[in-house]
């Protein structure tokens, strides 16, 4: 037919689909919620898999940043992804993993560090500069890490449904995470996760699973982040006027106002405030974290080097070749990552601190509305 005839043929047809994921061949890429997925019931989340290479990010960062990059590139990942159950993944890979024999095993790495932020406040750079130590994985706003975070909040907001079990949000998140540690590369010791930035306000549930993982929360004058945030084609946050989380619901509660009332950038001011204020409630109620300035942290000269990676536990390895680790380091961050899609020709390529962000009357008003502690 027509349709079939658009489609190339699929290179794994006849294979068994749960077989690949078990070797690691076939990678999550992503999940489905329906209204009952994390109800007390029978309720199930489905993941879609496909085979995709997800160390191209180590090749260059800066042409693949995230994950979603890294999937389309992949044809059988555009066209043949499988859809199973994530329950009877996640059972059949851990029996695998735990009875085969060594030598068939995926290793299961560690979370070392997970990178929030704002968005447009360098977090970028870190996990660029991240990807370049040899032992490391850096999987970069994953989008089924995203919609496990925000299942209930979704489930709330797009099915006006109340039906969400803590325990198996918290499991789904687990899992979806577990099942991105696995790795067949030997070398690999560390995992690290950059947060697409709204997942910020989960701080609090990641760290509960993970309380001995590093984390940084990158953040931006609030001018700026709010200028950068709202500008055409990356007015993202104005989605949260209808789904907001519920942390960002009950920030609308305390300033008495209808999101349905506000104005694009009021609404996106509303949001960048509560990502800060979750990351700061965090840090200064566990003394856990690290809150990084774009403007008077990151940009100074060797503060990634000195003071960021060694945090989230790459001394020795910067100790072992401090001259390789600072040419690769700098060479990675000479280039601006690439976020208005692969190969785009109209996005600035090096990386400047004198930045000159336009900031308009009605920015300005709306930070001064709701971004005052960041001001």
């Amino acid at each position: 037919s027509l349709i079939a005839m658009q489609f190339t043929a699929n290179p794994y047809a006849g294979r068994e689909k749960i077989e690949m994921i078990k070797s690691g061949e076939a990678k999550l890429a992503s999940l489905r919620l329906t209204p009952d997925s994390l109800s007390e019931g029978n309720g199930r989340v489905y993941g879609t898999f496909c085979v995709f290479d997800d160390q191209l990010n180590k090749k260059d960062p800066a042409v693949y940043p995230t994950v979603d990059h890294m999937v389309q590139t992949s044809d059988h990942c555009n066209e043949n992804r499988y859809t199973l159950p994530l329950d009877e993944v996640v059972e059949a890979v851990t029996s695998h993993d735990s009875g085969s024999i060594r030598s068939e095993r995926l290793k299961k790495l560690p979370l070392s560090g997970m990178l929030f932020h704002q968005g447009f406040s360098g977090a970028g750079l870190i996990a660029n500069a991240l990807t370049t130590f040899d032992n490391t994985l850096v999987i970069s706003e994953h989008s089924a890490i995203r919609d496990a975070l925000n299942a209930c909040d979704y489930i709330h907001n797009r099915f006006k449904s109340k039906g969400c079990s803590a325990s198996k949000h918290q499991k789904l998140v687990e899992d979806v995470i577990s099942l991105l540690s696995r790795s067949s590369d030997s070398n690999i010791e560390h995992m690290f996760l950059k947060l697409d930035s709204a997942s910020s306000v989960y701080i609090p549930l990641l760290r509960e699973i993970y309380p001995d993982a590093k984390w940084t929360f990158d953040y931006r004058k609030a001018e700026h982040v709010l200028a950068k945030s709202t500008e055409l084609k990356r007015s993202t946050c104005v989605l949260k006027k209808r789904q907001p989380s519920s942390v960002m619901a009950s920030q609308a509660t305390e300033y008495n106002v209808d999101l349905e009332d506000l104005t694009t950038h009021e609404v996106c001011a509303l949001h960048l405030s509560t990502l800060v204020n979750v990351a700061s409630q965090e840090h200064d109620s566990t003394g856990t974290g690290m809150l990084i300035s774009y403007e008077d942290d990151l940009l100074k000269e060797d503060a990634l080097i000195e003071t960021i990676l060694p945090y989230l536990g790459l001394q020795k390895e910067i100790d072992a070749n401090p001259s390789m680790v600072r040419a690769r380091v700098e060479d990675v961050l000479s280039t601006k990552t690439n976020l208005r899609g692969i190969h785009s020709q109209d996005v600035d390529s090096q990386w400047s601190s004198q930045e000159n962000v336009h900031v308009s009357r009605e920015v300005r008003a709306a930070s001064q509305l709701f971004m005052q502690s960041m001001m």
